[in-house]
């Protein structure tokens, strides 16, 4: 019995173009979901820290009046930040710290903060922030 054997070449594979891409696609969007999960989470918190770090740390201290001395700076520093940190700990409104950064975002159109302006931020603050978080009220 002779079994038949096909000689033939077999035709090449079909080429799977697009497979890497399709890949690429699966990732990205993954990591878009992973990133709006981390906001959803956690968005509050990066607000806050940008906020601490970026904005009142070099933003609002570099634009506060040169007539101020280093103390009032740094009470001013600290207030700010005491005012943010109550807000991570949920002693103050989302409503109050987006206000006060709203009006921070205002004050820094023109690049300075005037002296008005600054009073203006300390008063917002012993409005709306917990008791004591302005230093010169302690």
């Amino acid at each position: 019995m002779a079994v038949a054997t096909n000689t033939t070449a077999r035709p090449a594979a079909p080429s799977r173009k697009g497979r890497g891409f399709f890949l690429t696609l699966i990732i990205v969007s993954g990591l878009l979901i992973l990133g709006l999960a981390f906001l959803f989470f956690k968005g509050k918190d990066f607000f806050i820290f940008t906020w601490q770090k970026f904005v009142i740390e070099k933003a609002v201290v570099r634009a506060l009046p040169p007539e101020y001395t280093l103390e009032q700076v740094e009470d001013i520093r600290l207030a700010l930040l005491a005012f943010y940190d109550a807000g991570k700990r949920h002693e103050v409104s989302d409503e109050a710290l987006y206000g006060l950064s709203q009006g921070i975002q205002s004050f820094l159109a023109d690049q300075r903060i005037t002296p008005a302006e600054a009073e203006a931020l300390m008063a917002y603050v012993r409005e709306h922030g917990p008791p004591g978080a302005v230093p010169g009220d302690r």
